[in-house]
C-alpha cells in the first residue's frame, strides 16, 4: 500500500483519484437517487390509485338500491376494472339488484363473471351457489347442476349439497334429491330443521346404494 508522508502528496493523490473516478461516482449517485425517488413516486401513484378505486367502490355501495340507473353504473364500474377484486364484489352486488329487478339473465351474467374472476375460494363458492339458484329459477336445471358439481371449500359443502337436492327435486329426480339432502344433513352443523323437513317430505322415496 502506498504511504504518503506529506499533506501535499495526499492532496495530489485525492485529485488523481477524483479525476479518475469522480464522474463514475457522481453518475452512480445520480442514478441511485433517481431510482429511489422514482420508486417513491411509483408507490405514491399506486397508493393514490388504490385509494381512488376504494372510494369509487364505496360510493357505488352507498348508492345501491337508491337509483334506477344504479345497475348501469355498476356495469360501467365492472367493465372499467377488468377482473380485479373490486369488480368481483361489484358484480355480486349487481347480480342481487338484477334479481330484485327480475332481470335473471343479467344476474347470471354478473354471477358468472364473479365466479370466473374471483381469486378467493370462498367468494367463488358464494358466486357459484348464487348462480345455481338463479339457474334453477330460470328452469335450467342442467346448468345449475353443472355449477354445483364444482369443488367448494368444506364450509360450503352442506349448502351446496342441499341446493343440489333442491334442483334435483325441482327436476323430478326425487331419488337423487333425497341422496343429496342426506349428504347435506351429514355435513351440516346446526340449523338443520328445514333440511330435515325436506327429507321428511321424501320419506316414501327409497334410495338404493
Amino acid at each position: 500500500m502506498e504511504i504518503y508522508s506529506t499533506e501535499e502528496q495526499q492532496v495530489e493523490a485525492i485529485k488523481r483519484f477524483w479525476n479518475e473516478y469522480g464522474k463514475a461516482i457522481l453518475g452512480g449517485v445520480v442514478i441511485g437517487l433517481a431510482a429511489l425517488y422514482g420508486w417513491r413516486y411509483y408507490q405514491a401513484e399506486q397508493r393514490a390509485s388504490a385509494e381512488a378505486l376504494s372510494a369509487s367502490y364505496a360510493q357505488l355501495v352507498q348508492q345501491q338500491g337508491t337509483d334506477e340507473q344504479w345497475l348501469t353504473q355498476a356495469q360501467s364500474f365492472i367493465a372499467a376494472q377488468g377482473g380485479n377484486n373490486y369488480a368481483v364484489l361489484a358484480a355480486l352486488l349487481a347480480a342481487k339488484e338484477a334479481v330484485n329487478a327480475g332481470n335473471l339473465p343479467e344476474a347470471i351474467n354478473q354471477l358468472t363473471f364473479a365466479e370466473k374472476h374471483s381469486s378467493d375460494a370462498s367468494v367463488k363458492a358464494i358466486a357459484q351457489i348464487r348462480l345455481a339458484r338463479v339457474q334453477r329459477e330460470t328452469g335450467d336445471f342442467a346448468a345449475a347442476l353443472a355449477t354445483l358439481n364444482q369443488n367448494v371449500p368444506e364450509s360450503f359443502t352442506a349448502q351446496q349439497a342441499e341446493l343440489k337436492g333442491d334442483v334435483l327435486h325441482a327436476s323430478g329426480d326425487l331419488v337423487a334429491a333425497k341422496t343429496a339432502y342426506q349428504q347435506a344433513l351429514a355435513k351440516a352443523g346446526q340449523n338443520t330443521q328445514l333440511l330435515q323437513i325436506k327429507l321428511d317430505e321424501l320419506a316414501h322415496i327409497t334410495v338404493t346404494n
